[in-house]
């Protein structure tokens, strides 16, 4: 059980307990009485006659249109629907789960004022597995109006959730738990849509995911050197602290772990693709670190807009129309990890091509049992070519667009949604790359018959299991698969 006892309480580590893992969420009484006094404040507000937007008024570029106070409840149901046109495989329950937590972290900060039976709704919705089914994309509004719609409008009894796998009527999966649609009320459809968790929702997925791949590819490099017979001075922690970068001194010391017992002699330079291992892991690092940093901040943040606020100072109690669903910060970050992410796909492209080369490998040339007659281990770089040069276009960064849309009004997105799903498929293509690598570093290891330092001879020993040697040209798709599915575990690195 994670408890939301105060505002801004949720953190990182209960994010993850509660997306991923299932943990159940509980709001504290005091914090729910503390929402329903905030959402008082903002409907004594609206009874006295202040406008507010996408209550009082249309939205986007209707917001000079006045609602009737008839029309108000039905606009708030409204907006969940009507903005729902988005198409496309859909979003991990992972994701799903965290973007409810988030608008229910955001919410307890009383600033969007919706009520507490809103915020109680959401929590329980978390508890009882209800997963929406929100399609993947296109998603070009300003915020991301259109997959929220999609999102919460199950709880009008609307739309799609997934059960067992299953797509099922929202309206059918309420009443099966013996629940009545939610009923919102003034404000609490915008407040619903008008945000920005899904951007960290996804951005937390991917950076774990990242922060995996990291590792492995780590391991793969130091087996490079390992089975080559490289110098591991390169690698030395030394060097690391003649730099600085804590990143870089992170990968120094995790190599010189994983090369426990290397032998230290005076060795010919390896390629540069080898050397700067340290280097190039360690600034990927440093960006995987500054995007946990941003979204440790993201889990605490207020996103709504308009937000109620209570005077302070010189500015009055009101409405504040916010940019705080604009996230810029996240679609910074997710673009500047395709980019790191993508340059170390090509180191470890480069790795590969060096061990296939009997002048750099000191091995049988193509990882071949009999060059020639054979092919050997060759077409892997084939693939990982492909890969990489895929890579070098999703890493062209999504925050740098901009267009016009709601007539005008919306004149700006951060498309970090889009930034998400570039960085999601570039990642799969890491991934690949380093089990192209890892078979052919199997075979390599076969080849070399060396003496590896211990963590390395255990990797190579699971990798030994997952993949025969080559002693015969034959299909290597399915050991492919099987270091993939061993990369995705973690067992690798574990």
């Amino acid at each position: 059980m994670i408890g939301l006892d105060a505002p801004g309480s949720l953190d990182l580590e209960g994010y993850r307990r509660i997306a991923r893992d299932g943990a159940r969420v509980e709001v504290a009484p005091a914090l729910l009485r503390a929402v329903d006094e905030r959402r008082a404040a903002m409907l004594r507000a609206l009874e006295a006659g202040a406008p507010a937007y996408g209550v009082t008024t249309g939205l986007g570029y209707l917001e000079h249109e006045t609602i009737a106070p008839s029309d108000r409840d039905a606009l708030q149901r409204s907006i969940l629907l009507g903005r729902a046109v988005a198409v496309g495989e859909p979003l991990s329950g992972e994701v799903v789960r965290g973007a409810m937590l988030l608008r229910l972290a955001g919410f307890l900060h009383g600033a969007a004022g919706v009520s507490a039976e809103l915020c109680r709704t959401l929590a329980a919705r978390l508890n009882d597995g209800w997963t929406p089914c929100v399609p993947s994309g296109p998603h070009g509004a300003s915020g991301e109006i259109i997959p929220l719609a999609h999102l919460f409008q199950t709880l009008v009894g609307e739309g799609f959730v997934l059960e067992g796998g299953a797509r099922v009527p929202a309206a059918e999966a309420l009443r099966a738990r013996g629940l009545q649609p939610y009923v919102p009320g003034a404000k609490e459809g915008l407040a619903l849509v008008n945000g920005a968790p899904l951007a960290p929702a996804l951005a937390i997925e991917l950076v774990d995911r990242g922060a995996l791949l990291l590792e492995h590819a780590t391991v793969a490099a130091a087996l490079a050197a390992a089975v080559t017979g490289a110098s591991w001075r390169p690698f030395s922690p030394r060097i690391g602290w003649l730099k600085g970068d804590p990143g870089q001194l992170s990968v120094h010391e995790r190599l010189a772990e994983l090369g426990g017992g290397a032998e230290e002699g005076d060795r010919p330079q390896a390629p540069v693709s080898l050397r700067v291992v340290p280097q190039v892991h360690g600034a990927v690092r440093d960006v995987l670190d500054a995007a946990e940093h941003q979204l440790e901040r993201e889990v605490r943040a207020v996103t709504d807009s308009p937000v109620y606020l209570a005077a302070d100072g010189s500015e009055p109690e009101g409405f504040y129309p916010s940019g705080n669903f604009h996230a810029q910060a996240v679609a910074f970050s997710l673009d500047a990890l395709a980019v790191a992410f993508a340059q170390l796909a090509n180191l470890a492209e480069k790795r590969l091509h060096r061990l296939l080369d009997a002048r750099f490998s000191g091995l049988a040339e193509q990882l071949a049992v009999e060059p020639g007659r054979q092919t050997g281990a060759l077409v892997l770089h084939k693939a990982v070519v492909a890969l990489c040069a895929e890579n070098r276009l999703l890493a062209a960064p999504a925050s740098v667009a901009a267009f016009d849309t709601s007539a005008g009004q919306e004149d700006v997105q951060a498309f970090a949604l889009l930034a998400a799903d570039k960085l999601r498929r570039l990642l799969a293509n890491v991934e690949l790359t380093l089990a192209y690598e890892l078979v052919a570093l199997r075979q390599a290891q076969h080849l070399a018959a060396r003496r590896l330092p211990p963590l390395l001879e255990h990797a190579a020993g699971l990798l030994a299991e997952l993949v025969p040697p080559i002693e015969e040209d034959r299909p290597l798709a399915p050991d492919i698969e099987r270091v993939r599915e061993l990369l995705r575990s973690g067992g690798l690195v574990r």
